[in-house]
């Protein structure tokens, strides 16, 4: 069975648009500054600071998580424009319908999806760090 560009073409609109309007309600922002003399600082003041900080580094990792899924709708778009939708961008392979029904802006085989999330934890395990955010392990 053949992929049905048009319903995914709008299926992947509609999915960015919502992403767009998600991004745009995002109300990341600084956390309020303190106007003070930090020995008069109470003890509520900095929990308060500190849940500010903590709630803004989420918001902002909520918006890194909308803009990454963002830029791969985007990406599979300009596959669909470019005519190399529904083919891996690894090995050229033609990605199973099952797949793009379950995620329109798959841009690998499961075999090369695989391979490349091995990839970037080994990279993020050499440098000591947490999994690569976006990482998709699917």
């Amino acid at each position: 069975m053949a992929i049905n560009i048009a319903k995914m073409k709008k299926r992947l609109e509609e999915q960015r648009h919502e992403l767009e309007e998600n991004l745009k309600d995002s109300t990341a922002g600084p956390p309020a500054e303190t106007n003070g003399d930090p020995a008069t600082i109470d003890y509520q003041d900095k929990e308060d600071d500190a849940t500010d900080t903590q709630e803004m580094q989420q918001e902002q990792g909520i918006r890194f998580t909308l803009q990454s899924q963002l830029d791969d709708v985007n990406a599979a778009l300009k596959r669909i424009e470019d005519g190399t939708y529904g083919r891996c961008v690894d090995c050229g392979k033609e990605i199973p319908e099952k797949r793009l029904e379950a995620i329109p802006w798959a841009e690998r085989c499961i075999e090369d999806e695989e391979k490349h999330d091995r990839l970037l934890a080994s990279e993020d395990e050499v440098r000591g760090d947490e999994p690569t955010e976006g990482t998709h392990f699917y």
